[in-house]
């Protein structure tokens, strides 16, 4: 047992020593609205994010601003919180809007299927984990959106989550 205590300790300390700082990374994002992202440090605490995803059988182009902290945990040192808001523009297909007679007895319908521009605001929090070592981070955070135009003209999304993983260059 006090050997796994000297080796947990050892271990913290190495972790304990620098703080974790990188220039960009790109990799993946996971969740409601998943696709390729990259972020690129301005300085120490701030970050330019732009997400590729896809969303409703459509493509959205996300670009945020955000703001980077380390969370002071006496264990490591390796995980921050980030928060940010940015916007996005692109477009989202919806299926079986309307519907057109194809007959002339009234019965038989076809369904068309529409894409409709987007564009609205997006925030960010989250908590990253930087393993530089390997060299990469994972995170996960929570993307509110909100569409100023688009099929509803106003349409907000809360719990947009996902999880993301980074190669750092």
């Amino acid at each position: 047992m006090k050997n796994v205590i000297l080796v947990l300790f050892l271990l913290t300390s190495f972790s304990l020593s620098a703080q974790q700082l990188y220039e960009k990374s790109g990799g993946i994002r996971l969740g409601y609205t998943s696709g390729l992202t990259f972020k690129k440090f301005i300085n120490e605490d701030e970050a330019v994010e732009m997400v590729l995803s896809g969303r409703n059988e459509g493509m959205q182009y996300t670009a945020q601003y955000l703001f980077h902290q380390p969370m002071e945990f006496s264990f490591n040192d390796r995980f921050y919180l980030h928060y940010g808001i940015g916007g996005h523009i692109g477009y989202e297909k919806f299926d079986d809007l309307s519907k057109t007679l194809s007959n002339a007895e009234g019965d038989a319908f076809i369904y068309e299927a529409k894409s409709y521009i987007t564009m609205g605001v997006d925030a960010s929090l989250g908590i990253e984990y930087r393993w530089l070592e390997v060299p990469a981070t994972f995170g996960f955070d929570v993307k509110p959106y909100f569409n100023f135009i688009g099929m509803r003209h106003t349409k907000a999304k809360f719990w947009d989550a996902a999880i993301s993983f980074k190669y750092v260059f």
